[in-house]
């Protein structure tokens, strides 16, 4: 028996966002949180009962400090992060908007300490206890030592038979559609679980038309056992061992902040997925997802009561 449900590796950064209606600009404070896509997948599973750990490398300062008793907080094991002197956290900046101002996002995360970090840095040992090793592409791209330590990881848990997730969370800010599909593929076909957006999958891969040729075509390319291809407001579309393709609808929700709803999305789907129960992973991931984006920040500050109140309104049609 393993002691880890999900095992993950990367960067979270510090979240300074503009109150509703302010523009950075002109703004006299930022509300200060913490966010990174692998943190956020984690912070939403231990929140839900699971047993997760998250790595990393962080600076020993005050704002490492906040990220990783943060993270402890929601029952996250941060014992495998490794601390350096000299060093800085990465951050980005939310300028919030509303409909029907966008909302845009400024990052400082250059030669943080995670993305100057390299594989001997970072202990292997904790994939080992982890049924689950999930990775995103954001990691891969911060650098090539994150890169070569992504590698590394997927190689231990490959060669333990730990099953591997990876959602490839492009970003256009770290690496073109060029660098991410020569830096992705190798690692995407490594994948037993590939999440991966519509508009991800059109970039990087040139792979477009509706949703049944995404997935497949994805498969196709990668032979995953899983693939996940998320539609935005149409949902998701999942192909199955087997081949049988599901659709998923999105639910209605009056949304707060949308950022992080992909990383609760996943969650959702890897919550159901540990239960070896398909049906139930698909049930979940949008429940999550919506509840997300009506909380303010990145995290997923969900309870299990929540979740399943969700899902049953969900069940008899209730928008509410």
């Amino acid at each position: 028996m393993r002691s880890l449900d999900v095992f993950t590796f990367g960067e979270t950064m510090i979240r300074l966002s503009t109150p509703l209606g302010h523009r950075l600009e002109t703004v006299q404070a930022l509300d200060l949180k913490i966010g990174g896509t692998e943190s956020n997948l984690t912070i939403a599973l231990a929140r839900l009962g699971r047993q997760v750990a998250w790595s990393s490398v962080l600076p020993r300062n005050p704002l490492g400090e906040r990220i990783a008793r943060e993270l402890n907080w929601h029952g996250v094991n941060t014992d495998s992060v490794t601390w350096v002197d000299g060093a800085r956290a990465g951050v980005y900046f939310l300028d919030t908007g509303t409909a029907p101002r966008a909302t845009h996002v400024l990052y400082d995360r250059k030669d943080s300490a995670v993305a100057n970090a390299t594989p001997d840095q970072v202990s292997m040992d904790f994939v080992d206890a982890a049924r689950i090793l999930h990775l995103t592409g954001i990691t891969v791209a911060l650098s090539t030592g994150c890169a070569d330590i992504c590698h590394e990881l997927v190689r231990r848990a490959k060669s333990a038979g730990i099953t591997f997730s990876f959602d490839v969370n492009y970003r256009s800010l770290l690496w073109t559609p060029e660098a991410a599909r020569s830096g992705l593929d190798p690692i995407c076909r490594q994948a037993d679980i590939l999440f991966c957006g519509r508009e991800d999958a059109e970039t990087i891969w040139q792979i477009s038309g509706d949703p049944e040729t995404v997935v497949q075509a994805l498969h196709e390319r990668f032979a995953n056992r899983i693939v996940v291809v998320t539609l935005g407001g149409d949902g998701a579309i999942i192909r199955l061992p087997g081949g049988e393709l599901r659709r998923t609808p999105s639910m209605a929700v009056e949304i707060v902040d949308p950022v992080g709803a992909g990383d609760a999305f996943a969650a959702g789907f890897l919550h159901g997925y540990l239960d070896d129960d398909l049906d139930r992973a698909i049930e979940l991931a949008p429940a999550m997802a919506a509840l997300k984006m009506t909380i303010s920040g990145d995290l997923a500050v969900i309870t299990p009561a929540e979740l399943e109140a969700v899902v049953n309104r969900h069940h008899r049609g209730i928008i509410r």
